[in-house]
């Protein structure tokens, strides 16, 4: 249950919230006229938060990964470390695909509402439409 739903709902919330405040967010905010007013171009503005975007996601499953082996092993839980590295890399591998989803709705409004709208409501719908969502659960049924 835990990479089922909480997992990728969890990092659902974190990749709405950054991503809408990496390019979007920062329009809005009046502070990417001023940095586009450096002697920047616009691509090394975008190249460095994806990066930055990538990278948030990176530490956060690595140290997840990190710290699953590690309660497995000290509390002789029995799974295999095999399966956790796959699911954690299966849930970075989703996780890359909201992030992306959601950095491209960023890059294409300039107003943080759009924004927010698209990329989260995209990302929300694909969550209540997975076969393991919360809603399914509640109900005791499965969809497919």
């Amino acid at each position: 249950m835990f990479y089922g739903m909480l997992v990728p709902a969890l990092s659902a919330i974190f990749i709405i919230i950054v991503g809408n405040k990496l390019l979007a967010g920062q329009v809005d905010r009046g502070s990417m006229a001023y940095l586009l007013t450096a002697p920047v171009r616009r691509l090394t503005v975008t190249l460095t938060q994806t990066l930055y975007f990538i990278g948030a996601l990176v530490v956060t499953f690595g140290s997840m990964t990190v710290t699953s082996l590690l309660v497995n092993h000290y509390a002789e839980a029995g799974f295999a470390k095999k399966i956790l590295v796959e699911l954690n890399f299966g849930a970075l591998a989703i996780a890359f695909a909201f992030a992306g989803i959601m950095f491209l709705a960023s890059g294409v409004f300039n107003l943080s509402k759009l924004s927010l709208g698209t990329g989260g409501g995209l990302n929300f719908s694909f969550h209540l439409v997975s076969r393991d969502c919360f809603f399914c659960q509640l109900r005791g049924q499965w969809v497919g």
